[in-house]
């Protein structure tokens, strides 16, 4: 069998004795395994590089919201970032101290973080006790209260609407022998008004 085929080393045409052949002679036949060899050396090298070059970690950006957490004190502008709200916003609760702040020099301000997450903080409701405080009011002494009586004589108010006016304004009163009695601080400052014709409530 003679095929004519092309050297797939030199290029150049030849008579092969068989289907499979590729190179027109031996020494073709052998630089072409020198050259499949040589690059497939170079394949590995490259691939072995590859793995085991450290992979770089992305650079965390400082102002993350995840760093800023674990600093003790902020700037202004990590502060806005913090809350995400605007830096106006931040020096303006600073001004009108909402936030304690520490003014290292001009343009130099830092704020405690834990002063921030204390902005969030539920405070517990101080319930009062209605028994304690109208113990404290009974100890008002007599010469600094008006009796019920008084109040309608002196500011032409009829019983039902002094009744009203203390039950709207919550105003305390207590009774001593046959009189009930209102501490002046209480009403004194609304019966001004009504007196005045200024009140409104």
């Amino acid at each position: 069998m003679k095929i004519k085929k092309i050297c797939e080393h030199c290029g150049l045409e030849f008579i092969a004795q068989t289907t499979v052949t590729r190179y027109c002679c031996k020494t073709c036949n052998s630089r072409a395994y020198k050259i499949n060899v040589r690059e497939l050396r170079e394949k590995l090298t490259e691939a072995t590089q590859e793995v085991s070059k450290p992979q770089s970690k992305p650079k965390e950006d400082p102002n993350s919201y995840f760093a800023l957490k674990t600093l003790d004190y902020l700037t202004v502008k990590e502060a806005s970032i913090l809350l995400k709200c605007d830096k106006r916003t931040v020096y303006r609760m600073v001004k009108n101290g909402s936030i304690p702040a520490a003014n290292l020099s001009i343009r130099k301000i830092r704020l405690l973080k834990k002063d921030i997450d204390a902005l969030f903080e539920v405070k517990p409701k101080v319930i009062q006790n209605p028994t304690e405080d109208l113990e404290k009011i009974e100890w008002t002494p007599l010469k600094d209260c008006f009796t019920m009586g008084q109040i309608q004589k002196e500011y032409n108010i009829s019983p039902t609407s002094l009744k009203n006016l203390i039950e709207r304004h919550n105003i305390p009163k207590f009774q001593k022998g046959k009189f009930v009695y209102v501490p002046r601080v209480k009403i004194e400052h609304i019966l001004k008004r009504i007196e005045l014709g200024i009140y409104s409530g």
